[in-house]
């Protein structure tokens, strides 16, 4: 039997909702549920979660004997999350370091930091999963120590990132790519002959203040391609409907700046925890409605190198899907002008694809990518297929670590 041990999976809110999500009543966005369900619910498979010293989640930089004494409840942290997830202890062990084995696929999380904090020291195959990567040099030093056997994404970073290449030089390992999964509320409900002719925009426009990210791209917007379609929404009016928001529009949260002191940054923390109702106008309307609305849609793509996962979720309501030219839709076997419109990312391609698309003699060119596009979500981007994928590449990667040990 495969043992699959997570480090900290109680502090993973990709997988659980975590103890903070509970007690600030926030929502979760379970990136990567469909992956635990799945190994859950596989005979062949025993889910492990290793709880290394720095498992307790509510307390980081504390004075070194309280820190002491709350460690010491990051096992009972374990029990209250896991029940309050509908998880049973049968269905996940819990484990010490001395119990993991070379046999296992140990798996930590570059968005959890405390997952990786000892990974070093961990004899067997190491996975760690570069979901909401940043760039920030503090990653890289905590991942190198970390000493990973095989990254995974749902991008190649190393072909599509000029941050990570340049500040991940050091790794040259494999990289595994996973595509998004939407959740299954994203359905196709309305005939492509019923829906506007526009192209339905969105996505959350965000900022990255680190120096690195600065360094490389020069502005501090994570989505230019949405902030640009924002700024020209008037111009666009005839053809994009642009629902595409900044994070904090509407809101008074603060923004995290480098400047900030230690304690001026868990201020901030403190105050947004308990001040989560921005984009109030971006949460106000039905997302599968809208995807379903229109014949095309687009969601502009992270200047990092790494594509939305509403393009996934718009393929799966049965739009068109309009995307960059970067190399990644074709890792997960997409192909330009068969599962979507390829464009090279300037306003004036954009407005010349849409044009051509909305003419009447193109329709059916348009329904064709449309169908052959949601088609491809349907057979690629399901939970379970892409979990035994991912389940499966994770298994090749480590016999071939087994057999460079030989």
């Amino acid at each position: 039997m495969q043992r699959i041990i997570f480090v900290n999976l109680h502090a993973n809110e990709f997988l659980v909702k975590t103890t903070s999500k509970f007690i600030w009543k926030q929502s979760c966005a379970f990136k990567h549920k469909y992956f635990l369900e799945y190994l859950l619910d596989n005979p062949e498979v025993e889910v492990c979660n290793y709880i290394n010293e720095d498992g307790f989640t509510l307390a980081r930089s504390l004075p070194k004997p309280i820190m002491w004494f709350l460690r010491k409840l990051r096992f009972a942290e374990n029990r209250y999350v896991m029940r309050k997830n509908g998880i049973s202890r049968k269905q996940i062990k819990v484990i010490r370091k001395r119990d993991i084995s070379p046999d296992d696929i140990v798996i930590g999380y570059r968005h959890v930091p405390c997952s990786l904090t000892d990974m070093a020291d961990i004899k067997a195959f190491k996975a760690i999963s570069m979901i909401h990567f940043h760039g920030q040099q503090s990653d890289s030093d905590l991942i190198q120590k970390a000493n990973p056997d095989v990254l995974f994404n749902e991008c190649n970073l190393g072909k599509c990132s000029e941050i990570f290449r340049r500040y991940y030089a050091w790794y040259q390992g494999k990289f595994i790519v996973h595509p998004f999964v939407a959740a299954p509320r994203f359905k196709r409900v309305k005939p492509f002959a019923e829906r506007e002719s526009r192209c339905f925009s969105t996505g959350t426009i965000t900022y990255k203040l680190h120096p690195e990210f600065l360094e490389v791209y020069g502005d501090s917007c994570d989505q230019p391609t949405r902030k640009q379609i924002l700024a020209n929404k008037d111009e666009l009016e005839s053809l994009v409907a642009c629902y595409n928001s900044d994070y904090l529009e509407d809101t008074d949260m603060k923004k995290y700046l480098p400047e900030d002191s230690r304690w001026t940054h868990y201020k901030k923390v403190w105050y947004n925890a308990r001040h989560t109702g921005h984009q109030k106008k971006y949460f106000s309307f039905n997302m599968v409605d809208k995807f379903n609305d229109f014949k095309i849609c687009l969601v502009g793509e992270e200047i990092l190198g790494v594509p939305g996962i509403g393009f996934v979720e718009g393929m799966s309501c049965g739009g068109a899907y309009i995307g960059q030219r970067m190399g990644y839709y074709e890792d997960y076997g997409m192909q330009e002008g068969v599962h979507y419109i390829g464009y090279d990312g300037t306003l004036e391609d954009l407005k010349a694809k849409i044009t051509y698309y909305q003419k009447a003699e193109n329709q059916g060119e348009l329904e064709r990518i449309a169908n052959a596009g949601y088609e491809f979500a349907q057979t690629h981007f399901r939970g379970d297929i892409v979990a035994k994928e991912l389940l499966e590449k994770l298994q090749k990667a480590q016999v071939e670590w087994k057999a460079s040990k030989d």
